[in-house]
């Protein structure tokens, strides 16, 4: 096929099927039955945030944003981003956001659900202010004798990094492995990473979007016991099945995998909550100030993206949850590291063991991506970016070298769709075919 003809093919995925999902509202409206086809033609979005959302979720969210109804199925005459936060719908709309979460992640009692405005990234702070000012868990300075506090963190990439950052400015952070050229490119086993048995909390990032490495299976064993585990999943997050019961603290940026940006899905053993934080905390940092509140609400939520995280639930329940979320992803990913890999060499992925390979994020270059072969990458970006309007496909440079070359990023969060991802592996398989 002639490159300007596979161009057209790919550049859009021209019209998606409704499928089975539906909600009793649409039902009940007489709207068009489960096998219309949608009339949307939808763009190669491979955005790691805000990421791409189902046509089926948009469509129903377009319909309902003008008449909102409440859970008698009943209009109200308003616009949910028009509803009062101490409305009976409202908190009804938290509640029944909530159930569907706990639903999708089988969270246990244990455990409270908080849509936290300003992302994960707010959380970074939040955790230290909320974790170390509980009793106990100081270290001794050897020279002065003081005390103070430290925390574990364990790098894996950039986001490990932003984490660890913002708890350097509240206590001592102890970097349990440490990759000299800062790329993170493969990680040691556990057992030998090196934790203070003396901090508060160990913390972790689930899967790093930069160079596409993701735990797909964390080694629970070498936390030491009683130590809370602590772990940033904002892009893996609902895309497998997980054991809640086994963290302090799961947190998300809701805008890869649940909702659109504004809000963080967090999860927190209620043990954790308490009036011991640091001095000196904000009042949006402080979990027992949620949590103490009235529907533990203290201040005016993201209300849309909890509305739209609500219907994203329901959307994944009716996938089949996690386990059937999870196949997808593997079939998603496997697409692509599966051509990588048998591209004798002209596609090369920056992450090679499989057991931290993401599902989530595929990064890659070609070839060496360095020297001549830097043209390459350039001019497969050029393609896909200028001339198919594919979106967010360029990543960050990936090595040590003065003059970097951009990576290769392909995303594909839980409501990627097969089709995109087909439309990625024909365009990278007649690409190679031109330039091998």
């Amino acid at each position: 096929m002639a490159a300007t003809t596979m161009m057209r093919c790919v550049g859009r995925i021209g019209t998606a099927a409704a499928g089975a999902w539906s909600h009793p509202i649409r039902a009940a409206s007489g709207a068009a039955s489960a096998n219309h086809k949608l009339e949307v033609a939808r763009a190669v979005n491979l955005s790691a945030g805000c990421a791409a959302l189902p046509v089926e979720v948009l469509l129903r969210a377009q319909k309902e944003m003008v008449e909102f109804r409440g859970r008698d199925g009943a209009p109200r005459g308003l616009s949910v981003a028009e509803m009062g936060y101490r409305t009976t719908d409202f908190y009804d709309l938290m509640e029944d956001a909530e159930d569907l979460f706990r639903q999708v992640l089988s969270i246990p009692d244990t455990h409270e659900v908080h849509f936290f405005n300003g992302g994960a990234s707010l959380q970074f702070a939040a955790i230290p202010m909320n974790l170390l000012g509980r009793p106990g868990n100081y270290a001794s300075q050897k020279t002065s004798g003081g005390v103070y506090k430290t925390a574990n963190y364990v790098r894996s990439g950039h986001w490990s990094e932003k984490a660890r950052d913002e708890a350097r400015m509240y206590c001592h952070v102890h970097e349990t492995n440490n990759d000299p050229d800062d790329l993170y490119l493969n990680m040691p086993p556990g057992e030998e990473w090196n934790i203070d048995p003396k901090g508060a909390y160990i913390h972790y990032t689930a899967a790093d979007t930069r160079q596409g490495l993701e735990f797909q299976d964390f080694p629970y064993h070498v936390v030491p016991e009683g130590m809370p585990l602590v772990c940033d999943a904002s892009a893996n997050l609902g895309s497998k099945p997980v054991d809640v019961s086994k963290y302090g603290v799961l947190y998300a940026a809701a805008h890869k995998n649940f909702s659109t940006s504004g809000v963080c899905y967090t999860i927190i053993r209620k043990d954790l909550i308490t009036e011991n934080v640091l001095p000196g905390t904000p009042t949006m940092c402080n979990w027992n100030r949620f949590q103490t509140a009235p529907g533990k609400i203290w201040t005016v939520p993201v209300v849309f993206s909890v509305w739209m995280g609500k219907m994203m639930c329901e959307w994944m329940l009716e996938q089949g949850g996690l386990v059937a979320l999870e196949e997808l992803a593997i079939r998603r990913s496997n697409m692509l590291y599966d051509l990588i890999d048998d591209s004798n060499g002209f596609y090369k992925t920056f992450v090679t063991e499989p057991t931290l390979r993401s599902r989530m994020n595929i990064v890659f270059t070609i070839k060496s991506g360095e020297g001549s072969d830097s043209q390459l990458v350039e001019k497969f970006l050029h393609e896909t970016e200028h001339e198919l309007g594919w979106l967010d496909i360029k990543s960050h440079p990936l090595s040590v070298n003065v003059e970097q070359t951009p990576a290769i990023r392909v995303t594909m969060y839980n409501p990627q769709s097969v089709e995109t991802v087909q439309a990625v592996q024909d365009f990278m398989s007649e690409f190679q075919k031109r330039h091998e």
